[in-house]
């Protein structure tokens, strides 16, 4: 960012001051990550937003449950084979042929199931559905990411800012206090005009201290949202914003895109249709199971029940279950009912957080051109205030100083407000890139409806 103030002696002041407070801001707490960069950009800390962290790692766990699952249901109807080993000793009736005790027997089982009408297809789909839904979170979940980094990276700059401004605004209090200090000396002014003027200056000190504390405050949550707790960056650049000022759509273009591209409804429907594979499941407990069966044994007596090799087909048709089935049908009805209010509430909360976004882009839009006016009359007035001070007229030089600071940090706030509502816009479409967090979506919105006329 251009600080025109960065040849000011106060400027200076405050810019030693600033270096000697964040000496200390890099402290290490045992094994760490890679260090941060010195000095760290925006792109940087955007790079990092992958790397591992607690709400990453729980989407990835969430992803191999999911996978574990869609595995075993599709082993439902796989081969399954083992062995059966008896061991036994038994007293034989007296009209046996075989007088011996031992009645040892070593089994080799080979089954599957041919045909279950529908039940492991049915869990096959649902476990399908389900990774499909946790994939999308995890999409979700490294946008969150994104925005949580933009956010904290913002904060960083604009406290570093509201700190430059309240130390310059400490100084100028603390010159008029020292001359009014001379003053009371020499007896010109009374006990209450310097203590007036010495309650201005604690004032401006307090508010100092806690831009001060802001500091440490924004970059600890920074050091944070990179998943490196305790290594607060110390020197943190001022980010450029070059696609703030792109065209604002309509409100029902974007609301149409995030219902359809939106990861958290998109996840909620593949949710939906799981729940209907699961009703469709449940609804088969009560069909017939056709299996098959090969057995090979080997015997330590001789019995005529007793077969060296066999092959079955095995039909199973139930016929009363004790309503488990009903009550499977009716849970995962309910269930099912569950996840479609959640899926229209989630629709709903979309269209309103477009809406609610849209009218925040539009609104910063007059904000930040009311501010930059500030600024250039901020810069101006400052500038002539500089002549009368180097003329030796009386002017309002360090007031001056602090108004255009002031007015350069409300500058910066508005165009990060409206940087980070346009990536909010675009998390809401899943479209929330890591090389190029604001992306313009007019592009997106023309490329839509020529998709459209084309279709």
């Amino acid at each position: 960012m251009n600080r025109a103030i960065a040849s000011r002696p106060l400027a200076l002041l405050c810019g030693l001051l600033l270096l000697g407070i964040t000496t200390g801001y890099a402290q290490e707490s045992g094994e760490q990550p890679e260090p941060l960069p010195e000095p760290l950009t925006l792109d940087k800390a955007l790079s990092l937003a992958d790397e591992p962290h607690p709400d990453l790692q729980i989407a990835e766990a969430r992803i191999r449950v999911a996978e574990a699952e869609l595995r075993g249901a599709r082993s439902g109807d796989d081969l399954d084979i083992y062995v059966d080993g008896v061991l036994a000793h038994v007293e034989p009736p007296d009209y046996a042929l075989d007088q011996s005790n031992d009645d040892h027997r070593l089994l080799l089982n080979v089954d599957k199931t041919l045909y279950d009408f529908g039940r492991t297809r049915s869990a096959s789909d649902a476990a399908a559905r389900q990774l499909d839904s946790h994939k999308l979170l995890r999409v979700n979940t490294r946008q969150q990411r994104r925005l949580a980094i933009m956010q904290r990276y913002f904060d960083v700059v604009l406290a570093d800012l509201q700190y430059y401004r309240y130390n310059e605004e400490m100084a100028v209090e603390f010159v008029a206090l020292d001359k009014l200090r001379d003053r009371h000396e020499l007896k010109q002014i009374s006990d209450l005009e310097l203590l007036e003027q010495e309650a201005v200056f604690q004032r401006s000190r307090y508010l100092r201290s806690k831009a001060q504390n802001r500091q440490r405050e924004t970059r600890a949550r920074l050091a944070q949202a990179l998943n490196r707790p305790g290594q607060l960056p110390r020197n943190v650049v001022p980010p450029a914003l070059p696609d703030i000022e792109q065209e604002l759509p309509e409100v029902e273009q974007l609301q149409a895109l995030a219902l359809q591209e939106n990861p958290v409804v998109k996840s909620l429907r593949e949710q939906l249709e799981a729940a209907h594979a699961r009703v469709e499941g449940a609804r088969a407990g009560d069909n017939p199971i056709v299996s098959g069966k090969l057995q090979a044994g080997a015997y330590s007596r001789e019995r005529k029940s007793y077969d060296d090799f066999r092959a079955e087909l095995q039909v199973t048709i139930p016929l009363y279950d004790g309503s488990r089935t009903d009550a499977g049908v009716a849970r995962e009805k309910a269930r099912l009912f569950e996840t479609r209010a959640m899926l229209t509430r989630a629709e709903r909360d979309v269209r309103q957080q477009v809406l609610d976004l849209w009218l925040q882009v539009d609104s910063l839009k007059a904000r930040r051109e009311q501010r930059q006016s500030e600024r250039r009359y901020r810069e101006l007035y400052l500038d002539r205030s500089r002549a009368l001070y180097e003329l030796e007229v009386r002017a309002d030089l360090g007031d001056s100083m602090v108004r255009y600071t002031e007015a350069e940090r409300n500058t910066a706030e508005s165009d990060y407000e409206t940087a980070l509502a346009w990536a909010r816009l675009n998390a809401l479409l899943g479209r929330l890139d890591i090389e190029q967090p604001f992306m313009p979506l007019q592009n997106t919105t023309q490329k839509e409806e020529s998709n459209e006329q084309a279709n």
